[in-house]
């Protein structure tokens, strides 16, 4: 049948049409097939900066009532399901620096901002104006006013943690046992304890916890509080007074059997284990104690440093890039990543976070010379050299060990030097490790020493790649046995670069 002379245009028509309806139908199922193509992409976890309130008088004492509730506003809301909160030394540094919320947002990941001002109104009763700001934009979501007395203060935080839950549409958890009302003064006094044990005048603040849990031997956090305090203050030679390590204990007992859920307690006993070899109680202890505060930062590095200890390398950097991630503008979260990526190899990466932590003070400075020379930075590591302090005793071997890693025929100067420093220190001078033909077996001593004594973080020069040929000594073997570290890895797990040989282990 003849189609007339208008049917191929027709048939071109219609074969454009079907073929445009195809490629719209495909790009349609396409789009729908899309992750979030009908809805917004979903938001990141809430994260919620606590800055520390504002004190409406000059009184230091109001000054630090403020900044303690801030912290303990800060603890409460933790219970917030879903909910990441920041840690306390970035909050400080954050209100130091006053961040604005965009700042905020930006340079530590915040979503929420909680802020206020409190003012004392006498006979030990509090006004407090809060308020609850989104980030990066700042504007205002919930205020609220509160008069409270001091010694009611724990019904106030519960209150204000229910307040933002209801604001940001997340479930609030229970928050273990309820909190006892306490005088008013012991309340006062337990904060400024907090304060002093985080600042140099630390000894101050374990006599005034001493005075407290005596005044008050039902106050849970307080016996928590010194127990934590004491096991960060048992570094040196020796590792701290017996009795020292015997109150630690004590107070740790006694403020769990106050308080199962006492986070601070735990982290006391997970060091008390860690220090006396106890690997497997000191790993379990410390999960417990990230399960019931896992914004503890300061806990979460220490934490990762022991799994340093225990050759765990890789699992120890994560702990403390989450660390690092709950408070990125905190010193010793900065500090610890930088240390274990310097443990891995990666000193690029390392050097930037050093970079990040301010002038070439105190342990920092020799941190800085190590990754300087492990990047063979030697120019770097020797302007660093003539900005160490002469009265730690390290300087003069460290202005050889610099030359002469430049210089081979410097070393037979080096050794003398670093064994004087050595003698007037009372430990191990880790310059030794980088000494042409090392005696491995008193290197390895002296690393034992400070970890026993509690400073993991150089003892972790025993598992860096740059000195695999210490973990081939005989005496590596030898302390393997003596520190059990090979009963642990038996029963819990070889780390990835250790293998079992025969009643030893090789480790790369």
């Amino acid at each position: 049948m003849s189609q007339g002379p208008g049917a191929p245009r027709r048939r071109r028509i219609i074969a454009a049409l079907l073929l445009f309806c195809a490629a719209a139908a495909t790009a349609l199922w396409i789009w729908r097939a899309q992750p979030g193509a009908l809805e917004k992409a979903a938001p990141a976890q809430p994260t919620l900066v606590v800055l520390p309130l504002h004190p409406a008088g000059a009184r230091h004492e109001e000054g630090v009532l403020a900044e303690g509730l801030s912290a303990e506003f800060a603890a409460e809301l933790q219970h917030i399901q879903g909910l990441h909160t920041i840690a306390r030394a970035t909050a400080l540094r954050a209100a130091t620096d006053h961040l604005s919320p965009a700042q905020l947002a930006q340079r530590i990941g915040a979503t929420h901002v909680l802020s206020g001002e409190l003012r004392e109104l006498g006979g030990d009763q509090l006004h407090l104006d809060l308020q609850l700001l989104d980030a990066p934009q700042g504007r205002l979501l919930w205020s609220h006013s509160y008069e409270q007395k001091v010694a009611g203060i724990a019904a106030l935080e519960r209150e204000l943690a229910q307040a933002i839950a209801v604001q940001l549409h997340l479930p609030l958890s229970p928050s273990g046992i309820a909190a006892a009302t306490l005088d008013a003064q012991v309340l006062r006094d337990y904060l400024q304890a907090r304060e002093l044990t985080d600042s140099p005048q630390r000894t101050r603040g374990i006599d005034l916890l001493r005075e407290i849990v005596k005044k008050a031997p039902d106050f849970a956090r307080a016996h928590a509080a010194l127990a934590r305090t004491l096991t960060s203050t048992l570094r040196g030679a020796g590792g701290g007074p017996a009795a020292d390590l015997d109150e630690a204990q004590a107070e740790s007992t006694r403020a769990l059997e106050l308080d199962a859920n006492l986070a601070e307690a735990y982290v006391a006993r997970a060091v008390l284990a860690c220090r006396t070899g106890d690997w497997a109680g000191c790993m379990q202890v410390f999960a417990r104690a990230l399960e019931l505060d896992p914004a503890d930062a300061d806990a979460r590095t220490t934490y990762a440093y022991w799994l340093a200890a225990l050759g765990y390398i890789d699992a120890a950097l994560a702990q403390a890039e989450r660390a690092w991630a709950t408070d990125p503008l905190s010193y010793s979260a900065n500090f610890a990543r930088a240390r274990l990526l310097d443990t891995v190899g990666r000193h690029d990466e390392a050097a930037n976070y050093l970079a990040e932590l301010g002038a070439e003070s105190g342990g920092l400075i020799y941190a800085k010379w190590h990754n300087a020379v492990w990047r063979h930075d030697y120019a770097s590591a020797s302007q660093l050299v003539a900005a160490m302090p002469r009265s730690d005793g390290f300087r003069e071997s460290y202005t050889v060990v610099t030359e002469a890693l430049s210089e081979p025929r410097l070393w037979p100067q080096a050794l003398p030097l670093i064994a004087t420093s050595e003698r007037a220190n009372g430990g191990i001078n880790v310059q030794r490790i980088m000494m042409p033909n090392p005696d491995y077996g008193i290197v390895i001593t002296g690393l034992e020493k400070m970890l026993r004594d509690g400073w993991p973080s150089y003892y972790m020069l025993l598992w860096m790649p740059e000195y695999s040929m210490l973990r081939a000594d005989p005496a590596f073997a030898d302390f393997l046995k003596r520190t059990r570290l090979l009963d642990y890895w038996r029963e819990r797990g070889f780390p990835p670069q250790c293998r079992a040989v025969g009643d030893s282990a090789i480790c790369k």
